[in-house]
């Protein structure tokens, strides 16, 4: 049996949803090295390479994402998910979820 081609030309079938799960893995991790990079070298590009300063990108990027996070649960909410489907892709229990974030769902639009 031929091995599986690789390289630029591999083929990903564009309907797979690889967005079901969290995962962490190399695709993850470089953004995230790029990002913390990117953030020391705009904000004190003497400090690249400190472990402080790379701890407070680390830090601006947790808080930005925990803001997001809860944006983009109301979005889905409003997009009719459930629940259950919110708190697979969170790695949670439904209840979980529906308690950590559904203060930050917005109220559905009152009919006038």
């Amino acid at each position: 049996m031929a091995a599986e081609p690789t390289g630029p030309w591999t083929f990903t079938d564009p309907r797979r949803d690889g967005t079901i799960i969290p995962y962490t893995g190399d695709d993850t991790a470089a953004l995230i090295d790029e990002a913390v990079e990117s953030l020391v070298l705009l904000r004190s590009p003497m400090h690249l390479g400190d472990a402080a300063a790379t701890i407070s990108a680390l830090a601006s990027l947790a808080a930005e994402i925990d803001c997001r996070l809860h944006d983009a649960v109301a979005d889905a909410r409003d997009q009719n998910y459930p629940w259950d489907a919110i708190a697979t892709r969170l790695a949670t229990s439904a209840a979980t979820a529906e308690r950590r974030y559904s203060t930050h769902t917005r109220e559905p639009a009152e009919l006038d």
